[in-house]
């Protein structure tokens, strides 16, 4: 989660969005502090070559109303959400009693329809899951869908990074050590890059899987599947359309394009006064040195000529280790556990479940085991 600065806008190293209503953020993090600019609890999709409105009856009825026979999606459609929204509701974890029931197979099973799934499900959560085959756990399904249908989306106002930033400053006065790459771990003992030892009685690994497989091949374990990766291209303009804070979604499938966002609307701090900043993201990494131009053909389908033509490429980002694929597999079997061995201990979203709410809990059962084996009492 990390924000760059790049001529006073605000660029997330890939386009990423918040949701508040995550349990373990909410006992960790000061929102107040983040500022949270709440994202339209709804999404505009492209189909036949043009925008439709889908709006969360809840949170914009009327909205939802003037759309109501919208062709998109089906009266049947419109009532199997709702009933899919009690079947998550309460939710507060991915359920483990779905097993490894694929997200596509568990939507058709409960009765949506092949246009809805191809036209909603399968751009907004594949660009969630990293992928278009809704492969994910539906589990994850269940989890997602009942975090956005409590408290919606956003981001913080100043960008993703302030996240981080506001755990890291908490820590006392010389915590982190920046750049000291790490070339082997042991019980008890970091060796890094440089040669240098370090010692502790208590060490634990809070980095990627394959990170971890790599720096503790002894444990045994199987190599981790290849990474889910993403594409985000940010784009500057003075003049925006007129519109609403809300994701733009590819329902015809043409791509490359997955969703755009005009991010400015959303916390006009992601751009200089006068100016806007747009996120068109893409699922994957693909290697094309027309890309930039493939996207602007896409958009200029979506937006018009007039309006994309002033559009100025600001940066392209390719996040090649966005998310773990195995986890996303197969969550039936719950959360690993955090201690390796006596000494050693492991946390990430690999290790829970693949969002920043799994990244944060599982950081907190490594720290609880440490705490276990210290003789500390572990605070509620």
């Amino acid at each position: 989660m990390r924000t760059d600065v790049v001529d006073g806008f605000l660029l997330d190293r890939g386009f990423q969005v918040f949701l508040p209503a995550y349990p373990e953020a909410r006992r960790v993090l000061d929102y107040d502090e983040l500022n949270l600019r709440p994202i339209y609890r709804g999404v505009d999709v492209f189909v036949k070559d043009h925008f439709h409105r889908m709006a969360d009856p809840l949170a914009h009825p009327l909205t939802a109303m003037k759309h109501f026979r919208d062709e998109i999606v089906t009266l049947r459609d419109k009532w199997t959400t709702l009933l899919f929204r009690k079947e998550v509701f309460g939710l507060r974890e991915p359920p483990r009693d779905l097993g490894d029931t694929e997200s596509e197979n568990y939507l058709r099973e409960f009765g949506f329809s092949e246009s809805m799934i191809d036209r909603f499900f399968r751009p907004f959560f594949g660009g969630i899951f990293l992928e278009k085959d809704l492969r994910t756990s539906a589990a994850m399904l269940h989890f997602l869908f009942a975090m956005f249908d409590r408290g919606g989306s956003a981001l913080p106002a100043h960008g993703m990074q302030s996240i981080p930033n506001q755990l890291a400053v908490a820590l006392p006065p010389g915590s982190l050590r920046l750049n000291a790459p790490v070339s082997a771990v042991r019980a008890g003992e970091v060796t890094l890059d440089s040669g240098e030892v370090l010692h502790a009685n208590h060490v634990i690994i809070a980095v990627s899987e394959e990170v971890a497989h790599r720096l503790l091949p002894q444990t045994g374990a199987p190599a981790p599947l290849p990474n889910r990766s993403t594409t985000s291209l940010y784009f500057a303009t003075d003049d925006l359309p007129p519109g609403d804070p809300i994701l733009h979604l590819d329902g015809d499938g043409r791509g490359p394009v997955n969703s755009v966002t005009f991010l400015s609307r959303i916390s006009p701090h992601y751009a200089p006064p006068g100016q806007h900043l747009i996120s068109a993201a893409i699922i994957g990494s693909p290697c094309s040195t027309e890309l930039e131009q493939v996207v602007r053909e896409q958009m200029r389908r979506w937006f018009g000529e007039t309006i994309v033509a002033k559009w100025r490429h600001l940066r392209t980002y390719q996040i090649r280790h966005a998310q773990p694929e195995g986890r996303q597999l197969k969550l039936g079997a719950g959360p690993l556990d955090a201690v390796i061995e006596t000494g050693l201990y492991r946390c990430g979203d690999w290790c829970e479940d693949v969002s920043i709410n799994g990244a944060l809990l599982s950081g907190r059962r490594a720290g609880a085991a440490v705490m276990r084996a210290l003789g500390e009492p572990i605070p509620d």
